[in-house]
């Protein structure tokens, strides 16, 4: 039985919505307030930024597939959202549902919205480590899972060990950029396999290891994450 036209525009529905709350989750901004400019307030990325744009990256990709597969012509500059606006309407889901494939499509939509939902609501068992070498899919793995197994992409099928994934991810993050508090930091980290406690970060900081790059306009302080990555390397030795 093909599932109707209804039901893949209303999953299609929903992964708009969630495409929208992913872009907002990935340009979204910390105030920063530098002392030595006499009050001036600037913004820096926030530690959420860097999984939901790989999400997003990954949805525009599914959009553009699905597009084709519906008969819709778009331009190659044209973003996910105006994509999902243009899949959102009776005549291409109704393409969708008459496809040999349509149920094939709805399981890619409804994978795509269950990550997004997952990015802004976690689940405690499943973490996100990085992304596949080869698709560049996000990888998503429960939280009891050995760095030193492998791991097989839900997408593209390609198996690569998790602990290169998990390392090439690291990387990532110490290259960009990120900024937040203590506890903005650890929850990162925690996402991502990587256990810090905010507490450590202030002992550190006490004990004059690590220097907070500003404060935030509640007057926290606030880290680099990349210094924090870097202590974490130097205290595991």
């Amino acid at each position: 039985m093909q599932p109707d036209a209804n039901r893949i525009q209303h999953d299609i529905h929903d992964l708009r919505d969630q495409a929208a709350t992913l872009d907002a989750l990935a340009t979204r901004r910390i105030k920063i307030h530098h002392d030595h400019t006499h009050g001036h307030m600037s913004s820096a990325p926030t530690p959420l930024n860097l999984p939901a744009a790989d999400l997003l990256d990954q949805i525009h990709a599914l959009a553009r597939r699905i597009a084709h597969a519906a008969g819709l012509h778009f331009g190659r500059g044209m973003d996910v959202h105006a994509l999902l606006k243009g899949l959102d309407r009776p005549e291409p889901c109704e393409t969708l549902a008459a496809r040999g494939d349509a149920w094939d499509i709805v399981r890619l939509v409804d994978d795509a919205a269950w990550h997004a939902r997952h990015l802004t609501d976690p689940s405690p068992s499943l973490r996100y480590a990085g992304i596949c070498p080869r698709c560049r899919s996000g990888v998503w793995i429960p939280e009891t899972q050995p760095s030193t197994t492998d791991h097989r992409c839900t997408e593209c099928g390609h198996v690569e060990p998790l602990d290169t994934i998990t390392q090439a991810h690291e990387l990532r993050l110490l290259t960009s950029g990120t900024v937040g508090t203590a506890a903005d930091l650890c929850h990162l980290l925690r996402a991502c396999g990587i256990t810090i406690k905010r507490n450590t970060i202030t002992q550190w900081r006490k004990r004059k290891r690590i220097t907070p790059v500003d404060k935030d306009d509640q007057g926290r302080p606030v880290y680099a994450l990349a210094d924090v990555l870097l202590l974490r390397r130097a205290v595991d030795r």
